[in-house]
């Protein structure tokens, strides 16, 4: 007897936490780098401001310098979330396009749809959607608050992607809180 696509996706989740831990890690370092590239750029700005010190007072930092660095800095911060969120369209576009991330073809596991078929586009949107829920939340801490936002979001993504955990570990068919919206599920792609 055939086992049924729940059934499969039970048996696939081991291998289909190690790939999304893949997916997490690659996807964490290009934001980690993009959040340094952005770190590097406010502390110069920062350090320019401090230097343009008034003839008057020569330890006294610029007012408009300053202003100037803080605004910059927000700046850069939006720009550095908005670079994260193109990262992070161009990794679920392309998996939209090819029904596999990095993390996926590596472990061998297909996202499929209650018949065991590919899902659509649509429910891949989903899925992904409710899997970047918090990233506007992450957008606006990580623009405002510059390295502590990037803090406080990385945190806030942490912990959904716990939730999200919880959720497949917990429900009887290792569905996440996406798959269970889209109607999809993770199984061994040899099934």
């Amino acid at each position: 007897m055939a086992a049924t696509v729940s059934e499969n996706a039970v048996a696939a989740r081991g291998d289909r936490v190690v790939a999304y831990l893949i997916d997490f890690a690659l996807l964490s370092a290009v934001a980690f780098g993009l959040w340094l590239v952005t770190f590097v750029l406010n502390t110069v700005l920062s350090v320019g401001a401090m230097a343009a010190a008034s003839p008057e007072s020569p330890g006294a930092m610029g007012g408009g310098s300053m202003l100037a660095a803080g605004l910059l800095g927000i700046v850069i911060n939006f720009v550095l979330w908005l670079a994260i969120g193109a990262v992070l369209v161009y990794y679920f576009g392309y998996y939209a396009e090819s029904n596999e991330t990095v993390g996926k073809r590596s472990q061998n596991v297909a996202v499929v749809d209650e018949n065991g078929t590919p899902p659509s586009q649509r429910d891949r949107l989903v899925r992904t959607a409710v899997l970047l829920a918090p990233f506007p939340i992450m957008l606006l801490l990580g623009g405002i608050l510059g390295g502590f936002g990037f803090v406080f979001a990385s945190v806030l993504m942490a912990g959904w992607l716990l939730v999200e955990a919880a959720v497949m570990f917990v429900s009887d068919d290792a569905q996440r809180l996406g798959d269970r919206v889209a109607g999809t599920y993770v199984v061994s792609a040899d099934q």
